[in-house]
């Protein structure tokens, strides 16, 4: 047990130096406690004693960190404000009575110049902290909360999942992006509930006036994504924030437009003609890197999206037995776009080919394509990829994901179902899917026999027997 030591007396104690970065906190010089008269009884007594201690420091370094944040320059008024009525919750804690406090908040004020009976140069935690002192919360409640502060707290609570370091960053840029484009239209951090119509309006069109490095305007359909991440924040600190409940988004409901003539996103994206198809292919295959070309043979034969691919792991990927797949799911370097996205793929032909040789490929962990399997992996893959396709064709439209425009073309093509396209391609089912293939076994061997069709792959025996009841439950 650490931190345990016998006595002279023969009983049990615990007895630990309080850490030098919370002495601040923790004033006095160590923890000490008897645990008991035996070892037995110090066994038992130790863990809760012991965890009690590592809460008391872990409370006292949190602490700290936040009064830091609170005195730094980028803090926020409210974040300065929570410090001062910490400070003055720890003096109440204490013991001091009102009339103490509010002599406490006079002896600060003074302790500052003065200019026309008021203090001067006073930084923020310490002018709340004045206030708080002589007035008391009530009287001088926190600041107005501003977009800024709802931002923060959006990314605090985003923070606390699960998600890799990477994507917590990279997040947080996006978000960051956004609020400033709101500061940059409006002149100011504004304050949630002054929040109108007309500063949504503003916004909007401000972001819809903004010129890509290319040259070219930005697209509505840009805007409407950053306009939903507007969106979730000022929603989240409706229901997170004291806000007044009657308080409503002047953005929700707000219409983007679209340009006149301005294609779909899926007229964005245009299949790849036989003959470049045929061209990429040879080209990636014959002079990208190894992993690279498997990563294309694999999206070609399946129809999957570029992240599914390259996020598998080993235990996703399985070549043998009656009907081989892949496994597209959820893991901690990749996440999903759906719901409906987590599904199992055929493996048929020459994407069976390509992922067998993937399995071969020399790895320390069980990432199917280590050099791409991190989380922004498949944007480097994408990137690489992208090279070779320019050096075969010019046509904004084609590009990577045109694969998936292929399959569907394939499917489509060879009379496969709406229903068997969809569980291939990761699309939304509506319940339906599960209604009519209850399996897994039976989805697997109806979407094989699919994909064969779609990609001129004989049937096997096995592809054409009819589905079990075994296989539906």
């Amino acid at each position: 047990m650490k931190h345990v030591e016998v006595t002279k007396s023969g009983s049990y104690q615990y007895r630990r130096r309080v850490p030098k970065e919370v002495a601040a906190v923790i004033t006095k010089r160590e923890f000490k406690a008897k645990l008991g008269d035996s070892q037995k009884e110090a066994l038992v007594a130790w863990p809760k004693h012991h965890a009690r201690v590592e809460r008391e420091i872990a409370e006292a370094k949190a602490a700290i960190a936040r009064s830091a944040r609170a005195v730094s320059p980028v803090a926020s008024d409210r974040e300065a404000y929570a410090e001062a009525l910490r400070r003055r919750a720890d003096l109440v804690a204490a013991g001091a009575t009102e009339e103490e406090l509010a002599m406490m908040g006079e002896a600060m004020m003074d302790s500052y110049p003065q200019d026309d009976w008021q203090p001067v140069d006073v930084p923020p935690v310490e002018a709340h902290a004045i206030n708080l002192l002589r007035l008391g919360p009530k009287k001088y409640p926190a600041p107005a909360a501003t977009l800024e502060d709802a931002k923060r707290l959006y990314l605090a609570e985003r923070a606390k999942g699960d998600d890799p370091a990477e994507v917590v960053e990279r997040f947080e840029g996006q978000i960051a992006r956004i609020i400033g484009h709101v500061k940059d239209a409006l002149g100011c951090d504004p304050v949630l509930v002054d929040l109108t119509r007309e500063d949504a309006r503003k916004v909007r069109d401000h972001m819809l006036d903004r010129i890509k490095d290319n040259g070219q305007k930005i697209s509505p359909a840009s805007v409407a994504r950053d306009m939903n991440g507007l969106k979730a924040v000022i929603n989240f600190a409706a229901t997170e924030m004291p806000l007044p409940a009657t308080f409503q988004s002047p953005f929700n409901k707000l219409s983007v437009g679209t340009e006149r003539g301005r294609a779909s996103d899926g007229e964005k994206r245009d299949p790849f003609p036989p003959k470049i198809l045929r061209q990429v292919r040879q080209r990636i295959v014959g002079h990208a890197k190894r992993d690279l070309g498997l990563i294309w043979r694999i999206l070609e034969g399946t129809g999957c999206r570029l992240a599914e691919v390259s996020g598998l792991r080993v235990e996703d990927v399985e070549t043998g037995g009656e009907f081989p797949h892949i496994r597209v799911t959820w893991h901690e370097n990749r996440r999903l776009k759906t719901e409906s996205s987590r599904r199992s793929v055929p493996l048929v032909g020459d994407a069976l080919e390509a992922a067998k040789e993937a399995l071969t490929l020399p790895r320390e962990g069980n990432l199917l394509l280590p050099a791409y399997g991190t989380p922004r992996g498949a944007d480097a893959a994408s990137a690489a990829i992208m090279k070779h396709v320019r050096a075969v064709t010019t046509d904004p439209k084609h590009v990577v994901h045109s694969l998936r425009h292929n399959m569907k073309d394939n499917l489509i093509l060879a009379e496969v179902s709406s229903l068997d396209q969809n569980l291939i391609l990761g699309h939304a089912l509506g319940g339906v899917g599960d209604r009519v293939y209850g399996g897994s076994v039976a989805k697997l061997r109806m979407t094989t026999r699919a994909m064969k069709k779609a990609l001129g792959v004989p049937l096997s025996e096995t592809d054409t027997k009819p589905v079990s009841e075994d296989e539906d439950d």
